[in-house]
């Protein structure tokens, strides 16, 4: 039967409406799809959220814990004892820190790959190769039984949470397909050792050195560009009274240049690749493992001479790298014989900064030297063994298998000396590391007696068992008195100051003993009534031990002194104001030499013009949309280059020195005209025809030709990274916290770099406790979906802070959430409150 017009013309119109119910039901299984997963993750990413009220019975607990928190969500932990009271602080840190802690000590046992494959084998390879996990398992064993409790009783806390949340883990378990392992006592030891390698790793110091005395073969020029002291410098102690140290140190360096032992061949570049060194200090992020560049932190104390109160204050801001999470903890400890509050390390139990009922403490990185390298003679006709004053001895040696996610295993080998692990096996010569962080015994944990300490006594007798790694520590009490201690071990070496690597195979570089502890710096009470210290030289030059030749720039420490000489009557806010001082004494210094300059050599080009003008103006502030400050800093870099090219070769990656700026000082101000490059008639031509090259500088990295464009913040943007942003954008976008653009410099109170900065700001009112202000960057948890995530960032980057709330009375009228740890036999069960 034929087919009519009509059957035929009706088919598509039949085929189109199926497709499109077809599209649609598609569409919608979609939509469903979509709303199904969407509502899981909702559901998995809240339920990970930790119990903030209510009641949780836990096995383990002696007695009732109260946990309070405040808007913040700092937990105030009231316990009966302190074995409770620190099975408390390992649970609630698990809390909000988990994951966090679970990577940090991953990072000292050299255990990333196994989860991130072999992006981060370097820095298995190199955590390994110093034997990280040896040093924190033979730290247990050094530990007396008080310590060992601790630990032991943190480590419980711990477990009690992993143990009862296997089911609703923080999300990045989640994402990586894994379970942590139950804490362990030297897991908190690993923590310990990531922060003191962090603070105290300097032997690609001593590589660079002998590269640039390579280069520049003359000790004069040598001495002027590692300068070690300036007109700035505020030292704190006094030289120690019939003080015994050895004759070595400062005369090492004459000693060397004529003895010639660490002469190198010539080459192209200052580090080859293979001895540059493998892996960064601390991995501050996994996306993007960055060196962990230049000392940092502010500290200081006034007497009550020279506040409102009468009684003193005292200030803290350790600059570290900034990730996500905070590297801080904020927390408020109360059990009998201990009342404490302020910032932990998650991993590490007790309160590391912060104030007691009595006294206050705060830390700056004090930077000493403690690592040296050795070049080792191993034996020609058997491998394994080394020369030891004359004799052939036996290395020892070691297997470690690193498990590679996705790739098989890397089996490493690891040969060591009596001075430590070989780290180099490069420019045909083996270098051994020593380092005091691998000696027996050091790594103490003095922290509890700290935490209890009610005066000066009791506070510096507890530092005698503080090993490092090496702080200026600040004190204040309520009594009115004020003091600072340089607390930590020190080399004391027979020849030299390990400042460059030196022969092992004998004992005329060895470590002698360690700085008796009356002959470190310190002071009391001193009569300015104040003491400030940020990193820089912290002793006078007649100071008879050797700590370091590379102290941070004085800039910041002067500053603080000239703001707490010009002020009185000062208060807490007045405190928090200096923090955040974004005036940076170098760039003043350049802009008064430019200024000057310009009037001998005027500026031929409209930038130059511009500039000049613009420094004649400028107050004097490095504020993020300050041209003024870009135009300094790019300037710095291209004098440094300009002046150490001659010299050293147009490669500087290699070089360098924290007192590079101290060195340009010297140089303009003292018109050592044997650094005038040739071709410029004298040093003032120098400075303008680095501005010039500064400005081309600008206009590449700006990609703009528009001066309104030109802003030193852009430059520096601040991001918190966190460990898996870097995995995709939608990670990148909810779990990291930035760009924003920065005021202040590297030299400035508020010290302000792209990836290191104040990691923490502290105040502290010994004549009102409750009136001591706290934050730390970002907020106390580190799951993402918390309210406590980054509730404390928009505080931290314009410079306000919270109340350390300490007596009862404000503990509990701040207070917005109570939950209560309770003894038990099973693991809780029952309703639960999650994410309040």
């Amino acid at each position: 039967m034929p087919t009519s017009p009509t059957q035929v013309s009706q088919a598509p119109r039949r085929t189109g409406r199926a497709l499109r119910r077809a599209a649609f039901l598609i569409m919608m299984a979609a939509l469903g799809l979509a709303f199904v997963a969407g509502a899981w993750m909702y559901w998995r990413v809240h339920i990970c959220l930790p119990q903030l009220d209510g009641t949780v019975r836990l096995p383990g607990l002696q007695g009732k814990v109260e946990v309070l928190r405040d808007a913040r969500g700092v937990p105030h932990i009231r316990a009966g004892s302190l074995e409770d009271l620190m099975f408390a602080q390992g649970y609630v840190t698990a809390q909000d820190r988990l994951w966090q802690m679970d990577l940090s000590r991953r990072i000292a046992q050299g255990r990333l790959s196994e989860l991130f494959g072999p992006r981060t084998l370097s820095s298995d390879v190199e955590n390994r190769t110093l034997g990280l996990a040896q040093a924190a398992a033979r730290g247990v064993e050094d530990l007396g039984p008080e310590e060992h409790k601790l630990l032991r009783d943190y480590a419980r806390g711990i477990n009690a949470f992993i143990s009862t949340h296997q089911d609703r883990l923080p999300i990045e378990f989640l994402l990586l397909h894994y379970h942590p392992e139950p804490w362990r006592e030297s897991d908190s030891l690993d923590i310990a050792l990531n922060m003191t390698k962090l603070l105290n790793t300097s032997w690609q110091d001593d590589l660079m050195r002998e590269r640039v005395r390579s280069r520049l073969n003359n000790q004069q020029f040598y001495s002027d560009i590692f300068p070690t002291s300036s007109p700035l410098d505020h030292p704190v102690a006094e030289v120690p009274p019939e003080s015994h140290a050895p004759a070595g140190g400062h005369q090492s360096i004459s000693k060397a240049f004529q003895s010639g032992f660490f002469d190198l061949p010539s080459s192209t570049r200052f580090f080859s690749d293979t001895e540059r060194g493998t892996l960064d200090p601390m991995l501050q992020a996994l996306e993007s493992p960055s060196s962990y560049t230049g000392a940092g932190s502010n500290n200081w104390v006034i007497s009550g001479a020279h506040t409102q109160s009468g009684k003193p204050l005292l200030a803290n801001d350790p600059h570290l790298p900034y990730t996500v999470p905070s590297v801080w903890y904020m927390v408020h400890l109360k059990a009998p014989g201990i009342d404490v509050s302020g910032v932990s390390l998650p991993g590490l139990p007790l309160v590391i900064i912060g104030h007691n009922q009595h006294i206050a403490w705060g830390m700056t990185n004090t930077g000493p030297d403690v690592q040296d390298l050795y070049v080792e003679t191993f034996n020609p006709n058997n491998p394994h063994e080394y020369l030891d004053n004359g004799k052939w001895v036996p290395d020892i040696e070691r297997t470690e298998t690193i498990k590679v996610r996705g790739k098989p295993d890397d089996v490493l080998v690891v040969k060591s000396t009596r001075h430590g692990p070989i780290i180099s096996h490069s420019g045909n010569r083996d270098l051994a590391l020593a380092w005091t962080a691998l000696l027996p015994g050091a790594l103490q944990f003095p922290f509890l007696k700290i935490d209890e300490a009610d005066n000066w006594k009791e506070f510096t007798d507890v530092l005698r068992d503080f090993s490092g790694p090496m702080q200026n520590f600040v004190y204040a009490d309520t009594e009115g008195n004020i003091g600072f201690y340089a607390a930590g071990w020190v080399p004391i070496r027979k020849h030299g100051d390990g400042s460059v690597p030196v022969p092992g195979s004998n004992d005329d570089y060895a470590w002698t003993g360690m700085v008796p502890f009356e002959d470190l710096p310190h002071a009391y009470n001193p009569r300015n009534g104040m003491i400030a210290t940020a990193n820089s030289r912290i002793v006078p030059n007649n100071y008879p031990y050797f700590i370091t030749s590379m102290w941070a720039p004085p800039y910041r420490t002067a500053r603080i002194y000239q703001l707490l000489n010009v002020g009185n009557h000062f208060t807490v806010a007045d405190m928090l104001k200096i923090q955040m001082d974004i005036h940076p004494l170098d760039d003043e210094w350049l802009r008064q030499r430019l200024v000057t300059a310009s009037k001998e050599y005027p500026p031929e080009t409209p930038d130059a013009r511009f500039a000049i003008d613009r420094l004649r103006q400028w107050d004097g502030e490095a504020r993020a949309d300050s041209a003024a400050t870009l135009i300094c800093e790019a300037t710095k870099r291209a004098l440094l280059h300009r002046i150490l090219e001659p010299k050293l070769g147009k490669d500087l990656d290699g070089y360098y020195s924290p007192m590079s700026t101290v060195f340009l000082q010297n140089v303009i101000d003292s018109h050592l005209v044997r650094w005038l490059p040739a071709g410029d008639r004298d040093l003032n031509q120098t400075l303008m025809r680095s501005l010039d090259q500064a400005l081309q500088e600008i206009r590449k990295s700006t990609r703009t030709d528009n001066h309104n464009n030109w802003k030193w913040g852009d430059t520096i943007p601040l991001t918190f990274r966190h460990p898996l942003g870097g995995a995709f954008s939608l990670l990148r976008a909810l779990l990291n916290v930035g760009p924003y653009p920065q005021s202040g410099t590297s030299s400035t109170i508020r010290r302000a770099t792209p990836a290191v900065g104040p990691s923490m700001r502290m105040v502290v009112d010994l004549g009102d406790l409750d009136q001591s202000v706290q934050n730390i960057t970002l907020g106390e948890s580190g799951q993402v979906f918390s309210p406590y995530y980054k509730d404390q960032f928009e505080a931290w980057y314009h410079g306000r802070s919270f109340p350390m709330l300490f007596s009862g009375g404000a503990v509990q009228k701040g207070a917005v959430h109570r939950l209560e740890l309770l003894p038990a036999d099973v693991a809780p069960s029952g309703p639960r409150k999650a994410g309040r």
